[in-house]
């Protein structure tokens, strides 16, 4: 059940491409919830405020601009070249700059990983729940939770000890995705936990590959809403495959190099 080196090569290298897209999450030089007073945003011109979903900047220099985003959760528009993305999160606005000359995007230098490790790669058995219920997690903004959707749970074995995860529907897809953290949360690999994708196979049953387990955007900056793995979601055993802890992290105080 291992992968080969290719297929794993690759998905570093799809992961590296993610996370240095000069408009992804590396990008991004602020997040600032918007109320009905106006107020500053890094790398932005202007003040920036809210109404419900109409957003809107008084600048001088460009003249005075709104956007309604009502119809969508999120819109990435240019603004005095500077990309800005405009979403709503928990029935507020938010606004993110992202800039592709932004210090963290330009420290990136790849993804770090434990090695490729065959133990990880493990077949796991679906029990699914009565009828598919949501579950709430916690995200890394204080106050700020998310919902899911979760069709049931997967049952496998690693060193011979039985675990079990919940997991969440793949949009599109009868794969299903699993949120975790496990022994290296905190110390090996990002404290917040991780996402792996759990293939379904041929016969029904599923195939768990931690070694292709992917770190959420807030690995790397504070200026993201990501998920928390669900509470009971945290294994036991050490997860010694995927991605590592990053090295550098932004942070609305700079660039650390080590992150915590």
């Amino acid at each position: 059940m291992t992968t080969s080196p290719e297929k794993w090569q690759t998905w570093i290298e799809s992961r590296n491409r993610f996370f240095s897209n000069p408009t992804g999450f590396l990008s991004v030089l602020d997040l600032v919830w918007l109320t009905d007073q106006p107020q500053e945003v890094t790398g932005l011109s202007g003040m920036w405020w809210a109404e419900g979903t109409t957003v809107h900047v008084k600048d001088s220099t460009t003249g005075d601009h709104s956007w309604n985003v009502s119809e969508r959760p999120e819109t990435m528009f240019d603004f005095d070249g500077i990309v800005v993305e405009l979403a709503e999160r928990n029935h507020q606005m938010v606004v993110r700059p992202r800039d592709p000359s932004s210090p963290m995007l330009k420290s990136f230098e790849g993804v770090v990983t434990f090695d490729y490790d065959e133990r990880f790669c493990v077949p796991a058995t679906f029990t699914p729940f009565e009828a598919p219920k949501e579950v709430v997690v916690d995200s890394v903004v204080e106050g700020f939770t998310i919902a899911y959707v979760s069709p049931g749970v997967l049952e496998f074995e690693i060193d011979g000890v039985k675990q079990k995860l919940t997991t969440f529907e793949k949009i599109g897809s009868e794969d299903l995705t699993i949120y975790y953290k496990d022994a290296t949360s905190g110390n090996l690999s990002y404290g917040t936990g991780r996402m792996v994708t759990a293939n379904k196979q041929l016969d029904g049953s599923f195939l768990i590959d931690f070694n292709y387990s992917g770190n959420f955007p807030c690995s790397y900056t504070d200026f993201a809403t990501c998920p928390v793995a669900p509470h009971e979601n945290k294994l036991a055993v050490a997860i010694e495959a995927g991605e590592k802890k990053p090295i550098y992290r932004n942070t609305a105080e700079g660039i650390i190099s080590q992150v915590h």
